[in-house]
């Protein structure tokens, strides 16, 4: 009879030892869905394992390597989405043709408001160094 109560014992040690295991695997199980589902990919994994201090260094330090190389997997390299090409245009007006429209459009600009209520002429300074007199020595 003894040899079946330690053969029991036995029995229940091991039950008890399994239904220990089977809740950390599925504790396990639990934490793996929860990194791999709620952050998108190992990239985002990673970078939350090496973000938390209370995991070891040597983790840290792996989980940081690992960030690194899923990186160049999962994130695809920025391409550009079109192309545009630039043409310049045909027309070339002379310089000087150019300089005398730009002069009739600042001519009529000049006619209307605001620029209708300003003096048409400006004062000219009679020595031109800066001072309103016509002595050089001001």
């Amino acid at each position: 009879m003894a040899a079946m109560d330690s053969i029991a014992s036995k029995f229940a040690g091991y039950e008890y030892t399994i239904k220990l295991l089977t809740a950390k695997v599925e504790e396990q199980a639990a934490e793996i869905d929860r990194l791999t589902s709620a952050l998108g990919g190992a990239h985002a994994t990673s970078r939350t394992i090496y973000s938390d201090s209370s995991q070891p260094a040597g983790v840290r330090v792996k989980a940081a390597q690992a960030a690194q190389a899923a990186l160049s997997h999962e994130s695809a390299p920025l391409k550009p989405i079109q192309q545009v090409e630039l043409k310049a245009d045909e027309t070339v007006i002379p310089l000087a043709d150019l300089i005398a429209q730009r002069r009739a459009r600042h001519e009529r600009m000049m006619l209307e408001p605001p620029y209708s209520d300003l003096p048409k002429t400006f004062p000219v300074r009679s020595n031109g160094n800066g001072s309103d007199g016509d002595n050089s020595n001001d």
